[in-house]
């Protein structure tokens, strides 16, 4: 597999988990006796800042990714 791929493979098991664990932390938060009113929006507005910039990184690591398979192909050539 090559590391382009990989790459893609290993974001989006990154997205999976952070949207897992906000699921986990509103759901924990709602069920809270002690929890406070804004717990749901501070979580959320947490959880998806992280996850854009995962998002936000993602092109990067790709293209990156691209230009070592590339050369990895040229010197095997």
């Amino acid at each position: 597999m090559s590391r382009a791929k990989r790459t893609l493979l290993l974001l989006a098991v990154i997205e999976i988990i952070l949207a897992g664990l906000w699921f986990y932390l509103a759901r924990v938060a709602a069920q809270s006796p002690n929890a406070d009113p804004e717990a749901a929006h501070t979580i959320g507005a947490t959880m998806g800042a992280a996850m854009g910039v995962v998002l936000g990184l993602a092109p990067f690591l790709y293209l990156l990714a691209r230009s070592n398979d590339r050369k990895a192909a040229a010197e095997r050539d």
